[in-house]
């Protein structure tokens, strides 16, 4: 007997038939036992007799049962099933579930990310997970065929590839058979999708998986999806029109609703003096209740701006003081190339950049390109490049861009974050199947990991300094240190804390016994002060304490390059990272110190007597 989907059980009303799936609910009724049989496609009632006490929520089930109408008063009208039910006359129990370590009849909202994560399997089964994901496949669906039906061609592009200027930093990929030498893994497909028009494919599209290694935010990951495209031989607007009609197209097919049907165009100046942002909402409150999208378009951008000193992609990028404002690629607008190819009114300059926003969200950016190789060249120039450098960043691409490269534009809309517009969700990761933590983390799977010795000598790679590790070798080699020095420790993982009150709830220890791990600039160089998290560093008195004539604490690229680590997530071995430590006698007097090991997730306690032994660090009375 083959397998019917329970949604087409309620059309084979006294047949028998076979269901497989997951026991969702159970009403036992001593010698009546209810079952709701789910699938992917949804649920059914079953009615058997008291064999059934050996069904849990949760087993994978294979039952054989005759379809039944419902007598009249049992319909019911929540279940698009409710009409019928399955008397049961057989059953299997092909995989027994064992405790779960969370409940999915609820929205799962209340539960910590971490347990979510690592249990993400279990999180999808929630019916809110499961209508998200098939969104999200409908969406992506409804996009592809109408770029299909507009004769555009779906090209894949290299996930191992060069390292570019786009605005991050690269994921690094070691080559075994070229020692010393390394791909970058893809943050876009811009220079790929460029070269495709070079080939003369006219019009490409993907869905493609980009890869950036940015500062971790709550809402966002290193990975992420993106629909990109580029059109040869258009202006901006026809590439405007062209994804103003897909998204609308794709949006309806799966039951978005609109605020306007033709998108409003700003001016990037328009919109900093009336919204104070590029990115803004022109729902009324009305409009959000109804869940309504209000997309609009976003032009005329200055080219270039002055790099954020704070920001390392961009100071690493630049080499002039200027960088550019979306990326590298574009074109200038018509009015503004003759200044770009001289160099002069940088700060003026105007670029073909479009966005596309969405309920205060960007979710889609993209521009006319350069495809005259002086013009891409120039904007190298700009930021500070010389002949050498500008041939081997984009050398390849100028050197295409002298052999027939026609106009081109094109755009890339972030799935991900439609998705959770769409679904009326406030987080991306609730619109991805397996996304990072908050830390960095995969879900389900352990990583970041260390890798074997083995691994590391076939790849001819070796560790130099602590500072380069990361966070899960932190861990490890702490953890390992005391193990081999017979220190006793604690440690234990939890739910990600980034205050030191946080640290202490989670741990249930007092707010003293937390050692507060501070990195500071002193007289230009690094050193660790490590003081109670219930106490405050007298920065005066220490300085005159240590003869420091200028001392501050260090930025965030300053404790990123000395430790590779977050704020609070640094333990207090300043030994680990090659700098001087100081201690505050009042730490020690602590019955135990408890500390971040490497992340804000992994916390070991010690004995304060065990740390000064292993960590030979300063001691004085610097608390205030």
């Amino acid at each position: 007997m083959q397998r019917t989907l329970v949604k087409n059980s309620i059309d084979l009303v006294n047949q028998t038939i076979k269901l497989q799936g997951w026991v969702d609910s159970i009403r036992d009724h001593g010698q009546v036992i209810f079952f709701e049989l789910r699938d992917r496609t949804g649920k059914v009632q079953v009615v058997g007799d008291k064999s059934l006490k050996s069904i849990s929520t949760e087993d994978v089930v294979e039952i054989i049962g005759k379809v039944a109408k419902r007598p009249e008063n049992m319909i019911n009208a929540e279940l698009a099933t409710g009409e019928i039910e399955i008397q049961l006359e057989s059953f299997t129990i092909l995989n027994k579930c064992g405790e779960m370590p969370f409940q999915i009849n609820t929205d799962g909202k209340d539960i910590n990310e971490e347990i979510r994560l690592k249990y993400r399997y279990l999180d999808l089964r929630r019916a809110r997970m499961q209508q998200i994901l098939r969104l999200r496949s409908q969406f992506i669906e409804a996009c592809r065929q109408y770029l299909f039906n507009n004769d555009f061609v779906e090209v894949e592009t290299p996930m191992l590839t060069k390292s570019t200027k786009e605005g991050a930093r690269d994921f690094v990929v070691p080559s075994r058979f070229q020692p010393g030498k390394f791909y970058a893994l893809p943050q876009s497909p811009q220079q790929y999708k460029q070269l495709l028009m070079t080939a003369g494919i006219e019009n490409y599209f993907q869905i493609a998986r980009c890869i950036r290694d940015e500062d971790l935010r709550a809402d966002r990951g290193f990975e992420f999806t993106q629909l990109d495209l580029e059109m040869s031989f258009v202006k901006r607007e026809e590439v405007m029109q062209m994804i103003e009609a897909m998204v609308k197209k794709a949006v309806k097919e799966v039951g978005g609703k609109l605020k306007d049907e033709n998108f409003p165009v700003i001016s990037y100046r328009e919109a900093m003096e009336k919204y104070g942002a590029d990115r803004f909402d022109l729902r009324s409150e009305e409009e959000k209740k109804e869940g309504k999208l209000a997309f609009a378009w976003v032009v005329d951008f200055p080219f270039f701006k002055q790099v954020n000193k704070e920001d390392a992609a961009e100071v690493r990028d630049s080499k002039s003081g200027w960088t550019f404002t979306h990326n590298p690629f574009s074109q200038p607008k018509d009015e503004f190339l003759q200044d770009h190819l001289q160099g002069k009114n940088i700060e003026k300059i105007l670029t073909t950049q479009y966005d596309l926003v969405c309920n205060g969200y960007e979710v889609g950016g993209g521009s006319i390109r350069a495809h005259n190789s002086e013009v891409l060249a120039q904007t190298f120039k700009i930021m500070g490049y010389n002949e050498q450098q500008i041939k081997d960043s984009v050398g390849h691409m100028m050197e295409a861009f002298k052999l027939g490269t026609p106009p081109h534009g094109g755009i890339a809309l972030g799935l991900d974050r439609l998705i959770m517009l769409l679904s009326q969700e406030n987080s991306l990761k609730e619109t991805i199947a397996f996304p990072m933590t908050s830390s960095g983390r995969t879900a389900v799977m352990d990583a970041p990991s260390t890798l074997s010795e083995e691994q590391f000598k076939e790849l001819g790679l070796q560790l130099r300094g602590f500072g380069s590790l990361n966070t899960a070798s932190i861990l490890e080699k702490i953890k390992t240190f005391l193990t081999q020095e017979k220190i006793e420790f604690h440690s234990f993982t939890h739910e990600p804390v980034f205050t030191c009150e946080q640290a202490a709830k989670v741990c249930n220890e007092p707010l003293a016994s937390g050692a507060k791990s501070l990195v500071l600039k002193a007289d230009g160089k690094a050193i660790m002060v490590v003081v109670s998290a219930a106490d405050k560093l007298d920065l005066k008195t220490f300085k005159k304490l240590y003869n420091y004539k200028d001392v501050s604490m260090a930025d965030k690229q300053m404790l990123k390059d000395v430790t590779g680590l977050e704020s609070g997530a640094v333990p207090p071995f300043g030994s680990l990272f090659n700098i001087p430590t100081y201690v505050e006698e009042n730490l020690l007097k602590q019955p135990e110190i408890n500390f971040n090991a490497g992340t804000h997730t992994d916390t070991i306690s010690i004995k304060p007597s065990d740390f000064a032994k292993i960590e030979k660090a300063e001691v004085g009375n610097f608390a205030k």
